[in-house]
């Protein structure tokens, strides 16, 4: 470890700033006229350079650093005076009040650093500078005194082994310009009243201090008054013109759906353009570049996966609008890609309707040519009479060529389907003649003849039947009951097989997704429950056991 690290120095800190401030001040007390004022001028600044490390551990001197800072010395010691003095002072109780926030012994420590500097400069060297009498010379003598002595206090404080700290510069801004005030506010006071220079240096602290006070009260929130706090962040985030106004646009140009994602951009970059700190704006979407305005040496860059945005200021664009500036940009690259993912659900809405129209036509089809089939293994069976396939074709083939017509029209223009509407006598009867001799034993009760969407009544029933009579194939002698219950204007329809019961698995997820299948698209059961719902019918699974499956689907009709 080097001899004189920071680390080190640490355990030193008091003691390096308490002889630090001693050989200002008694450089100060001998006098420019003294030569040994400049041993300790010299002194001074050897302490300084050692007790720098320790302010600020995070940062080290280079070259050039160390160039400007010899300078600096050399022209203080040749030319040193209380003027020089008083600029070096006020140097040092900027950097000692931006520690004194420092916890515990060690805000002690400067807190008394920074009391010395501040009595100095008020009672010593302010009346010196004008020529105005302060204290009587014995009294100036031993206050001088004291203040050489106190420096040397801070040598007995113990210091402790510190981390690198944070210097506030705003807060030590602030106290010396509330020193100067103070210092400026007595000389003025004393010269235009001819008060004496205490007095005067009492009343700019009782001004300074009511103002401090009105400031502190009016500070927070109170009686209607939105206090100066809010206003302040206020003025803070509306650098170059109303941050609420800004907002307001974008929101509003955003609500407009109809907007395409790069006019929405363009749009809101022809307003933002409008800033009057704002000469030039470039960016680039979708490996398109774009500008407008003009170009300056002043811009900052803010940059995205969708977007990369550069804007160009009249003047440098400090820490406070640059975060105002990326505030906006970043307000901008959300609303845009918000715009981006809009565009994106609604072509992805129409590729899904067109899905769901596509499977379920699909599956009207797939119903249709199922029917031709039966119609054509029926008339190619040698054993069936010629005069009963003439029946089964007169019967079946007017029911076939108008759903089929109906699946067409549908196609054709899928934004005006509508629903037949029929009597539900007359669709139970057409409906026992297409699944005429196909081993089904349909069951009715029927004392309220209502009318019902047919086209949504054949899709659900030929859906279940068609998966009734494909698990016979794989089970024999299975039954297939359809029973139709109409009473008081409520339809109660089961579709039961006397088969195995379905997977529990595949029972809880078979009208909430499609599923897989090796005969067909896996959707008929999905379509039919969403038909069902648009409908206000109730389709579920009834009954899930051995020899007894069945669907239900039901449907309270309002007269």
């Amino acid at each position: 470890m080097p001899l004189l690290s920071a680390k080190r120095l640490s355990n030193f800190e008091h003691q390096l700033l308490g002889l630090m401030l001693f050989s200002l001040l008694m450089a100060i007390f001998i006098g420019p006229e003294n030569n040994l004022s400049y041993s300790f001028l010299i002194t001074h600044f050897g302490l300084f350079l050692l007790w720098q490390p320790i302010l600020k551990q995070e940062h080290s001197f280079n070259w050039l650093n160390l160039a400007i800072l010899a300078g600096f010395i050399f022209s203080f010691i040749v030319w040193f005076n209380l003027w020089l003095s008083v600029f070096w002072m006020l140097l040092l109780l900027s950097l000692l009040t931006g520690r004194i926030f420092a916890r515990g012994i060690g805000r002690a420590a400067y807190g008394l650093a920074v009391i010395i500097l501040f009595l100095e400069l008020v009672l010593i060297i302010n009346p010196s500078l004008f020529g105005l009498p302060a204290l009587s010379k014995p009294l100036k003598t031993i206050t001088e005194l004291t203040l050489l002595g106190l420096p040397l206090l801070l040598v007995f404080i113990p210091s402790r082994k510190i981390q690198a700290s944070h210097i506030d510069f705003i807060r030590g801004f602030s106290v010396v310009i509330l020193t100067l005030f103070l210092c400026m506010g007595s000389v003025l006071t004393t010269f235009s009243s001819t008060t004496p220079y205490l007095q005067s240096l009492v009343i700019t602290i009782l001004i300074a201090a009511l103002f401090l006070l009105a400031s502190a009260v009016l500070w927070s929130p109170r009686a209607g008054f939105s206090g100066f706090a809010q206003l302040w962040e206020k003025y803070l985030l509306n650098i170059g013109g109303p941050f609420e106004e800004w907002l307001s646009r974008l929101a509003a140009i955003e609500a407009n759906t109809t907007i395409k994602p790069e006019h929405f951009l363009q749009t809101s970059i022809q307003h933002l353009i409008t800033r009057p700190w704002i000469c030039g704006i470039y960016w680039q979407e979708n490996n398109q570049e774009q500008s407008t305005g003009r170009k300056s040496p002043h811009f900052t860059t803010y940059t995205d996966d969708k977007l990369n945005i550069t804007l160009y200021a009249y003047s440098p664009i400090g820490p406070a609008l640059l975060l105002h500036t990326k505030l906006l940009l970043g307000v901008l690259n959300f609303y845009y890609k918000a715009k981006l993912q809009e565009q994106q659900l609604i072509k992805q809405a129409h590729l899904h309707a067109i899905y769901e129209t596509g499977a379920k036509l699909t599956h009207d089809v797939k119903n249709i040519l199922q029917s031709t089939q039966t119609m054509t293994l029926i008339a190619l069976d040698k054993d069936t009479r010629l005069e009963d396939v003439q029946i089964i074709l007169q019967q079946q083939l007017p029911l076939l060529t108008q759903r089929l017509k109906t699946t067409l029209d549908k196609l054709s223009a899928p934004q005006n389907e509508q629903s037949k509407i029929a009597a539900i006598s007359h669709w139970w009867n057409q409906l026992k003649v297409r699944y005429n001799r196909r081993n089904i034993e349909f069951v009715e009760n029927i004392e309220t003849n209502v009318d019902i969407a047919v086209d949504i009544y054949d899709s659900i029933i030929e859906n279940l039947l068609e998966n009734a009579r494909n698990k016979r194939m794989l089970e024999a002698n299975i039954e297939i009951i359809v029973r139709l219950e109409c009473r008081n204007n409520h339809v109660r329809l089961t579709v039961l097989d006397t088969g195995k019961a379905i997977p529990e698995p595949l029972a809880a997820i078979m009208f909430t997704t499609p599923l897989d299948s090796e005969d067909g698209f896996g959707i008929g059961l999905y379509q039919c429950r969403q038909q069902a719902m648009r409908h206000d019918i109730e389709l579920e699974l009834y009954e899930n056991d051995n020899g007894r499956v069945c669907f239900k689907l039901e449907q309270q009709i309002n007269s």
